[in-house]
């Protein structure tokens, strides 16, 4: 959204390579996904759009941390309970300080997030 998402190189480079084969297989499109957010990014409505880490299966462990930008120390740990993503996307629609944000989420209770605790 500001352009200060921090993306590694092995990720943008799996991310041309699927968005080809993805259009040459004619199974998904990664511009249309880029181009709904930039519309939703324009709207006037009152809108969230959470950017998931890798998910996992198991018990909750709780509502995820959030930071503004991916790449950002927190976010490390790149993986997020299915459950608790859910939980977060539920709060993203009763918390008044996720409208007209992209939060980038990471649970609770991964390394970097308990890291990045103690620090605070």
């Amino acid at each position: 959204m500001d352009g200060q998402d921090k993306y590694s190189s092995t990720f943008k480079v799996m991310e041309k390579v699927s968005g080809w084969i993805g259009r040459l297989l004619r199974v998904v499109d990664i511009d249309d996904q880029v181009e709904a957010c930039n519309r939703v990014f324009a709207s006037d409505t009152l809108w969230t759009v959470v950017r998931g880490s890798d998910l996992e299966e198991g018990e909750s462990q709780g509502l995820p941390v959030w930071s503004r930008h991916v790449g950002d120390p927190i976010l490390e740990s790149n993986m997020t309970r299915r459950v608790d993503y859910a939980l977060f996307m539920v709060e993203a629609l009763e918390n008044d300080a996720l409208i007209h944000e992209a939060p980038a989420i990471v649970g609770c209770q991964t390394p970097s997030a308990l890291a990045f605790k103690t620090v605070s």
